[in-house]
């Protein structure tokens, strides 16, 4: 996405979505069907006297385009993990994008295999210790990941807003 500042005003409303699903071609090894990734961002639904209980918060891991390099889903070339945090539309008056975006922060790019389990290693992308983030299209999200989380010593106290 063009490097554009828009300045919206107190006024202005977003349109928030719960989740975008993606529709990948089919891969005639597997299925002739095409395949479906549901990506969510959702925060957490405190609960309240007499409603539902609450739920957690969910925002889903993805690989997105990079559009740096050549795209090839095999080699891991030309993508990078994501976090989606937010999907949403622009207002009317900011019509220059009128497909839905997405509020991702950025994961690091792919390191050199691990050489114990040979899984390909990232971390949180940071600028200035905070979180690297970004809008995108959401035509740039391939599809949903899964991270494996690095195993050690447990903390005594978990931060929620530092987890997946």
């Amino acid at each position: 996405m063009p490097h554009n500042i828009i300045v919206p005003g107190p006024q202005d409303h977003f349109d928030v979505f719960r989740q975008v699903v993606i529709v990948a071609p089919p891969d005639q090894q597997v299925s002739e069907s095409p395949r479906r990734w549901r990506i969510r961002a959702t925060p957490e639904v405190h609960p309240e006297p007499g409603r539902k209980p609450g739920s957690p918060a969910r925002f889903d891991v993805a690989l997105t385009s990079d559009s740096i390099r050549t795209l090839s889903l095999r080699a891991l070339e030309g993508v990078r993990v994501a976090q989606t945090r937010v999907i949403f539309t622009l207002p009317r008056q900011f019509r220059t994008y009128s497909r839905a975006l997405a509020y991702i922060e950025w994961f690091t790019p792919f390191r050199e295999p691990d050489p114990s389990s040979g899984l390909r290693q990232v971390s949180r992308s940071t600028r200035q210790l905070h979180r690297n983030a970004a809008v995108i299209h959401v035509d740039e999200i391939l599809r949903l990941y899964h991270l494996i989380p690095k195993m050690g010593v447990c903390r005594s106290q978990v931060d929620k807003r530092k987890c997946l």
